[in-house]
């Protein structure tokens, strides 16, 4: 897997959360590939995991934000 079929996997994987959250979340991995730099695609897509395991982790991240929030909202 390369760096722009990891990036269109994970942009469908995130299809089903809102617009502004995955355009702000796909836009945190492309710089983070563009400042680990093309030579070290592979090392980055390693660490990173899978695109199901960053999606996950996105979502979850989203989800907590939304418990957080409703703690003190009434």
């Amino acid at each position: 897997m390369n760096r722009i079929e990891f990036m269109e996997k994970l942009r469908r994987l995130l299809s089903d959360i809102d617009e502004s959250e995955r355009e702000e979340a796909l836009a945190f991995y492309e710089h983070y590939f563009d400042d680990a730099g093309a030579e070290n695609e592979q090392e980055v897509i390693a660490s990173l995991g899978s695109p199901e395991k960053v999606a996950q982790t996105i979502k979850e991240g989203l989800n907590d934000a939304d418990r957080v929030q409703g703690e003190f909202t009434e």
